[in-house]
């Protein structure tokens, strides 16, 4: 079952509000699952019983992913703005240091939550960001150019789309 935490993160502007969803599941040391680009929280369905005999899960829908809603105007989607964002998610949930697993862009944010010392252990799957400058500024386009800033997609197209999201499990 899907949650929302509302909390502030630190903006060179100043303090800005955001509302993640997220899904607890389990008891014993905290891991939080970062899902890909173009994905949501359910990406982890298939392993979170497993992973909850054993740990606190916290699956995460990203900013502008699953059912949580884009950041605000005026904050960039990059590795600062995000580790700002999951570091204050940490917090608010309580979180110190969590052990850390993520897929793709999940993998990126962990590694650099990792690299800045906000988490026991990182688990990285095919983490995106080994990839030349031409090649991120495409990949950034094409999602800023997909996901509306209320997390929906202004594609048209049935499949492929980054920011198509599937309808939401019974």
């Amino acid at each position: 079952m899907s949650d929302t935490v509302s909390f502030t993160v630190p903006t060179p502007s100043g303090p800005r509000s955001l509302t993640v969803a997220y899904a607890r599941v389990g008891e014993g040391e905290p891991l939080l699952l970062l899902h890909g680009i173009g994905h949501h929280r359910q990406a982890w369905d298939p392993v979170v019983g497993i992973l909850a005999a054993e740990r606190d899960v916290i699956a995460v829908d990203l900013p502008g992913f699953g059912v949580s809603p884009a950041l605000p105007d005026g904050l960039p989607h990059d590795l600062p703005t995000m580790n700002s964002v999951l570091g204050a998610f940490c917090a608010a949930m309580g979180l110190d240091r969590p052990h850390v697993a993520g897929n793709s862009l999940g993998g990126l944010l962990a590694l650099e939550l990792g690299r800045q010392g906000l988490v026991r252990s990182v688990t990285a799957l095919s983490p995106a960001g080994f990839w030349s400058e031409a090649e991120r500024c495409y990949a950034f386009g094409v999602l800023r150019a997909c996901v509306t800033p209320r997390g929906g997609c202004r594609c048209r197209s049935s499949s492929g789309c980054p920011g198509r999201r599937p309808a939401a499990p019974p």
